[in-house]
């Protein structure tokens, strides 16, 4: 009795330490997410001053965003820029409402089983001149009348479903969360009179793609925006219009 009850056990532990090492072969990082390794979820980082970000090692997948890499991190700041902090495991960064708008950090990030270390640029704004600055979510739209020789936004089938990313370095996109399958719809050049509160875009992408001019009226907060065409800009009998709300950054 007493032998089959340790044989019992025995074969509980052995049980258990073949999970235990299945559970860990199946967390451990594989080669390729390893080797694609990069700092994200946005790169560069743009941080308002006072503001904070969560910085995280990531990596692509086919068919979707980028995910968290599970491994150990070590972050660090060099060189070292007075107001700009970041937490060595957590990843946490603060940018103290003293740093200068436009002031220009080197974030590292050390990853356990990784051999090159990790690098991103940090760029400090200040959302009351840049106040586009940021990720949109577009919560409505009044597309322009069908058949529009220039149709200032790609849609997509449902409408508005798209990402509106606005960055520092004056550059544009519009699509859906970043993946190989997410599909953007258009990015390039931006320019924002803010004297005027007109945007202007100019795509790279699609090719031959026309300029649109948009009248840009911010909320108090400036986190709700509504874009507003010129119907005489786009031939059109009546205006385009998205309404967007600023969304979090650094999730």
């Amino acid at each position: 009795m007493l032998r089959a009850v340790t044989l019992i056990c025995a074969a509980m532990l052995l049980l258990s330490a073949s999970v235990g090492i299945a559970r860990g072969q199946m967390e451990k990082p594989n080669q390729w997410a390893m080797d694609n390794a990069l700092i994200g979820p946005d790169s560069p980082i743009e941080v308002p001053a006072g503001g904070t970000y969560h910085a995280k090692v990531m990596y692509p997948v086919p068919d979707g965003p980028l995910f968290p890499l599970n491994a150990d991190v070590t972050w660090w700041i060099e060189p070292a820029v007075k107001g700009i902090l970041v937490e060595a495991k957590s990843g946490a960064i603060t940018v103290a409402s003293t740093v200068p708008r436009g002031t220009l950090a080197l974030v590292h990030a050390d990853v356990a089983g990784r051999k090159e270390k990790l690098h991103a640029k940090l760029y400090v704004y200040s959302p009351k001149v840049d106040p586009l600055v940021g990720s949109w979510k577009v919560d409505s739209t009044q597309a322009c009348k069908p058949g529009s020789k220039e149709a200032p936004v790609a849609q997509t089938t449902t409408g508005y479903d798209l990402d509106w990313k606005f960055h520092v370095d004056k550059q544009f996109w519009i699509g859906r969360d970043l993946g190989m399958q997410a599909g953007v719809q258009q990015y390039g050049a931006y320019e924002f009179n803010r004297a005027h509160s007109v945007l202007k875009l100019i795509p790279k992408w699609p090719a031959r793609q026309s300029e649109s001019r948009w009248k840009v009226s911010l909320d108090q907060a400036g986190d709700t925006m509504q874009l507003t065409s010129r119907p005489e800009h786009h031939g059109e009998s009546s205006a385009c219009s998205y309404m967007l709300h600023k969304m979090a950054s650094g999730n």
